[in-house]
């Protein structure tokens, strides 16, 4: 697999663990709001502006039936489609290729077994083969594009498709509908935040990553149902919270500073009289800290609608 298709189809993704496989049946919380069942979107409102934001997965499985007529009506409301990063125009591809080979390769004669310690590469190495990767294929690899590699392949291998995933619909959906296309984020920086991790909070990460591939399919199940059915309270039990505990540096870093950013950036926004369909990773708009909770506190209206 080549490292640029592993970054453009899951730089984050991976990091908290917002991919899945099977095709599980829905189901709705006792508890969840009376909105239109699937996966979560909100409304934020002013005077003469309107955005949705929804939700999305990075890559699903190719059957994932997940689109709603709230979805739909969303998108026709809105002239303008934003999503976090531009990964795919030709520049954008050469500048990740160009970062990753400066920021995610190790220097010569350092291997990833080596960054690993024992316990965890005989870990790694388990799972790689067990889908059928070698583990020469990873020693290049520092750790965090070595995980983003496997997570990528063990997902293809289950039926994931980087073409299924959430973002691939809505920028087909926002061609159709000739809307204006921007991003909140840029590559480089989703890059260079990884790549800017320590050592430990890495590690700390890594360790939680491992568990849940060696028990893929059943943790996949249950991160698929969650966004399926717009279960946002147990997607971030079982997503961020981990996160949050283990590795509170990273947290910090690819997610409550990234929000905070595009808390900002969606401000910038609603201060135009135009209408927006916001498509980013559904980690960033639950819990503590979300983008949710950052527009609510800066007084906009926020509905959730489904």
């Amino acid at each position: 697999m080549r490292i640029i298709d592993a970054v453009r189809s899951a730089l984050l993704a991976a990091m908290f663990a917002l991919g899945a496989c099977g095709n599980p049946q829905a189901s709705v919380a006792a508890n969840a709001p009376k909105v239109a069942a699937g996966p979560a979107m909100w409304r934020v409102s002013d005077e003469d502006s309107t955005a949705y934001l929804f939700g999305t997965f990075h890559i699903l499985p190719r059957d994932a039936k997940w689109i709603t007529p709230a979805f739909e009506d969303a998108m026709r409301e809105t002239g303008v489609t934003v999503t976090e990063v531009d990964a795919k125009s030709p520049a954008a591809q050469t500048e990740m290729t160009r970062l990753v080979q400066e920021l995610g390769l190790n220097p010569p004669g350092v291997t990833l077994t080596a960054l690993l310690g024992p316990t965890r590469a005989v870990r790694f190495s388990a799972i790689a083969e067990r889908y059928g990767l070698k583990m020469s294929a990873f020693e290049p690899m520092k750790p965090w594009l070595a995980m983003i590699s496997l997570s990528v392949a063990i997902m293809q291998k289950e039926g994931f498709d980087a073409d299924s995933g959430a973002e691939e619909a809505v920028m087909e959906r926002a061609a159709i509908e000739k809307d204006r296309i921007t991003h909140l984020e840029t590559a480089e920086y989703q890059i260079k935040a990884l790549a800017s991790l320590s050592e430990d909070e890495i590690l700390a990460d890594f360790d939680a990553s491992l568990h849940e591939y060696e028990e893929f399919d059943v943790y996949s199940r249950r991160m698929l149902d969650a966004w399926i059915t717009g279960d946002v309270e147990r997607l971030d039990e079982e997503t961020l919270s981990e996160m949050r505990r283990k590795a509170p540096g990273a947290y910090r870093i690819l997610i409550t500073e990234r929000n905070a950013n595009w808390a900002r950036e969606i401000e910038e926004m609603m201060a135009r009289d135009e209408n927006y369909f916001i498509a980013v990773g559904a980690g960033h708009l639950i819990g503590a800290g979300s983008v949710v909770e950052m527009l609510k506190e800066k007084g906009y209206a926020v509905e959730r609608v489904q």
